[in-house]
């Protein structure tokens, strides 16, 4: 694709947008970008018209607010990958500049990136994959004979990448299974299967002919431990043309995994006919050797969650229900004073997620925040809010909050939401960026599948600026979708919100005893 075709299809791509919207004065109040879903989102305090275009060498998109102003310094946020870094700051007198800048050698297709005004004031930028255009990076020598790791991810690429017809840039997990994006031409696929009569050393080996791998794919950024695979090994054969080797480790609770070629776009990785992902366990950090003993964990009656195959509907899901219990109160206590920051997500100007019927995620998280501070606080636990009403207040702000208190954890409550197009699209997510943000997120997950019986949708790694730059364990909690034909009907319902409050509570007194 040549890069003045990119230039003109931008700035066509944006023609129509730049005419929408009246200009009037305003004011940048957040901004946040989402490497995982390469989306930037932006707030103003008023309506604004922003002005794009495309730069070049390095690759930059680049959008001016005018008539806008920013109460703060320029910011430079690093990202990682593809995406070198993010820059807001104050272009002129009259001007907000954002910036999303790639490192060397990226490209993006103008017709696929998508801006929308969700609200008058509220703005998203989706951008495409970028595409990999440039000088093949320095060949990467082969890793010493030292294994990793038995539960670590490896990339190694030991061939230049520039000459083969597709590159393999991502692996990632999904609702459905797993997806190797590839770019370039379809890839051929050899599968080998390999310790069928052990279930301790299973391996499914793919080879893609013909293929690279991406400078930025690297062992951070594969899927760790989900749907009980252990890990990837990803390795780069010395032929011409080379080869890339797709290795999954799998567990005891893995299926036979089927391949899918989806298209130019990369493969599919689905379980084999007759298993529900559903039913698939990620596979849980590794527990110490000599474990603690168990101690109790307050808990609180709690309904059956329904079986996958009986669902509930959306006329059960609007019926009353009984008031849930809250969480019991116990003789046991912590060793030692433990305070937790409970963090509602968006405010103000900012409303977050909007949903079916118009319903917004923060009608939804204040009140499961504040139930669950309640809660938490009956058990002895100090509990400082970031927010106790609907008020404004950016990233860094709640971060501060959490360092300035000492606090021993960091826990973020959200709605999440995708295309009303899509209501099919339900369920639970829990993000953690450390190590112990996992297992604090992997906790309150499993005491909210149980209490609520919504779909599971996975533990997920992410950069979440509140969750990379707070140094207590944090998780990040997206408690259904405000889109999703299940799950609206049931965050709109102040009775079920309270049984997400007692899942959520429960979880992190369980947290808290096993830890403190």
């Amino acid at each position: 694709m040549s890069l003045n075709r990119l230039f003109s299809g931008f700035l066509g791509a944006f023609g129509l947008l730049l005419l929408a919207l009246p200009a009037e004065a305003a004011r940048l109040q957040f901004w946040r970008f989402d490497a995982e879903q390469n989306q930037l989102v932006f707030t103003t305090d008023t309506r604004v018209q922003p002005r794009a275009q495309l730069l070049l060498n390095p690759t930059r998109i680049i959008i001016d607010l005018p008539e806008t102003s920013l109460d703060q310094a320029t910011v430079n946020e690093s990202v990682g990958g593809a995406v070198r870094e993010i820059r807001v700051g104050q272009f002129d007198d009259q001007t907000t500049r954002l910036v999303i800048e790639l490192n060397p050698g990226y490209v993006l297709d103008p017709q696929q990136i998508e801006v929308r005004g969700t609200i008058a004031n509220r703005w998203t930028v989706q951008l495409p994959n970028p595409e990999w255009v440039g000088a093949p990076p320095p060949t990467i020598p082969a890793p010493p004979s030292s294994a990793p790791p038995p539960d670590a991810n490896s990339v190694s690429s030991q061939a230049a990448m520039g000459d083969a017809a597709t590159q393999l840039e991502k692996i990632v997990a999904t609702a459905d299974g797993f997806f190797i994006r590839t770019a370039g031409a379809p890839p051929e696929i050899e599968v080998e299967r390999l310790g069928e009569e052990s279930k301790d050393n299973r391996q499914i080996i793919l080879t893609l002919a013909d293929t690279s791998i991406a400078p930025g794919l690297t062992p951070q950024n594969l899927p760790n431990q989900r749907y009980s695979v252990r890990n990837w090994q990803i390795t780069q054969s010395e032929d011409t043309p080379s080869a890339t080797q797709v290795t999954l480790n799998l567990g005891d609770g893995s299926p036979d995994w089927r391949t899918v070629v989806s298209g130019a776009s990369g493969v599919v990785l689905l379980p084999e006919k007759g298993v529900s992902i559903n039913s698939i366990p990620d596979i849980p950090e590794a527990a110490p050797t000599e474990p603690a003993e168990p101690q109790p964990v307050p808990t609180a009656p709690i309904p059956s969650p329904p079986a996958q195959q009986n669902r509930p509907t959306l006329a059960s899901l609007t019926r009353p229900r009984p008031q849930p219990p809250s969480v019991a109160a116990t003789q046991q206590r912590p060793t030692q004073r433990v305070v937790v920051v409970i963090d509602p997500g968006h405010g103000g100007v900012d409303p977050g997620t909007i949903g079916i019927g118009g319903l917004r995620e923060i009608d939804i998280v204040l009140p499961i925040a504040l139930q669950v501070a309640s809660l938490l606080e009956a058990q002895g636990v100090q509990v400082i809010m970031t927010r106790r009403e609907d008020r404004t207040l950016e990233l860094q702000p709640r971060v501060d909050i959490a360092e300035n208190a000492n606090a021993n954890l960091f826990v973020s409550i959200h709605a999440n939401a995708i295309n009303l197009s899509r209501p099919d699209v339900n369920g639970l997510e829990s993000y953690y960026y450390s190590n112990n943000g996992r297992q604090l997120a992997e906790v309150i997950h499993q005491n909210m599948l149980s209490a609520t019986g919504m779909r599971n949708r996975g533990l997920k790694r992410s950069r979440f600026y509140v969750l990379r730059n707070t140094s207590m364990p944090a998780t990040l909690l997206e408690v259904g979708y405000v889109t999703g034909v299940e799950d609206a009907p049931r965050l709109a319902d102040p009775q079920w919100r309270t049984m997400m409050a007692n899942a959520i509570a429960r979880g992190i007194l369980q947290y808290i005893y096993q830890n403190f």
